[in-house]
């Protein structure tokens, strides 16, 4: 929403980006939850299964706080899908792989949301009729908003932080009980929180405070992370397709 407040143009824009965003931020969340859902069954485990996560009905996965979250802020989370790594038949490989597939759909998300970025641009500027001209503008923003929730989702989750993704691949590869692991474990959520917390406080400050020095924005240590990876691998994408999508 914060995306949405900064870039309308009028009400009508700001309550398209709103939706824009909500199609965009249900679609990364479903995909990303199901992927660690199928591929924990794919290792043995059908808990997701017969707790009904296999699903693409957002409701299932919804979690209020994420949800919420994610429209603020551009990173969340959705209800975590059940997994018990004791069905797994190769238990190291089952947890990495389990970890790693939720960012790896997003990863290929954003990789096919900036190629319909670049034709959407395209169609968008040679539009012949105003309506033609509004509807690919609306879907090439839509593009753009898809793109960077998952880049957002997929560099938030590969934090060594727990609970997310990437301390899971951590702690399958690493000795069990080892000092790292059993300190995030105590503590990860609540360092997790003060980054969130900070960085929703530095953006409410930007967006409503005037005469804030530049660097002041740089304390937002986890915005400044994202904004960085994020900016850069979409921008990296869209240099690849236009390697191969003609332009005139």
């Amino acid at each position: 929403m914060i995306f949405a407040f900064r870039y309308g143009q009028d009400p009508l824009d700001y309550f398209i980006l709103i939706l824009l965003t909500l199609i965009a931020v249900c679609i990364s969340l479903v995909l990303h939850e199901l992927a660690h859902g199928l591929v924990a069954k794919w290792n043995g485990d059908y808990t997701a299964k017969y707790a009904g996560r296999l699903t693409l009905n957002p409701v299932k996965h919804f979690d209020l706080i994420g949800f919420v979250m994610m429209m603020l802020v551009g990173f969340g989370y959705a209800k975590p899908v059940p997994v018990n790594p004791a069905n797994f038949k190769h238990y190291r490989r089952g947890l990495v792989t389990v970890a790693i597939a939720g960012v790896i759909v997003n990863l290929i998300l954003a990789f096919v949301a900036s190629l319909g970025y670049c034709l959407m641009f395209l169609a968008w500027n040679h539009a012949t009729t105003e309506g033609t001209f509004w509807l690919c503008y609306y879907i090439w923003r839509f593009f753009g908003i898809l793109g960077s929730i998952n880049l957002s989702l997929l560099f938030f989750n590969i934090l060594p932080v727990f609970p997310l993704d990437g301390f899971r691949v951590v702690e399958a590869l690493t000795h069990r009980g080892n000092k790292f692991c059993s300190f995030m474990r105590a503590n990860g959520q609540y360092i997790l929180w003060g980054l969130v917390g900070l960085s929703f406080i530095v953006s409410s400050a930007v967006e409503n405070v005037g005469s804030i020095p530049y660097w002041f924005e740089y304390i937002d240590i986890l915005g400044t992370y994202l904004n960085f990876f994020v900016n850069h691998f979409f921008e990296w994408f869209t240099k690849f397709w236009w390697l191969i999508v003609p332009i005139y």
